[in-house]
């Protein structure tokens, strides 16, 4: 059976550096009254990992809150 090895798309390093920037902006939101949404917090994960790009993250948010409007 053949293995398939999967490289991450960014660095630990470019990965960290995004989660301290989320992890400041939420922490943002919290302080003007942000609630929790499982929808946004799952997209940014996926730019943590490097799945997403910040351009798709945005995308994704603005849509989330035109959803909930």
């Amino acid at each position: 059976m053949e293995k398939t090895l999967i490289v991450p798309a960014i660095t630990h390093e470019e990965s960290q550096r995004r989660r301290r920037a989320v992890e400041e902006a939420r922490a943002a939101n919290f302080r003007q009254g942000y609630r929790h949404d499982a929808v946004l917090e799952e997209a940014n994960e996926r730019f943590i990992r490097g799945l997403i790009s910040l351009d798709h993250l945005r995308k994704e948010m603005r849509q989330a809150v035109l959803n909930n409007r």
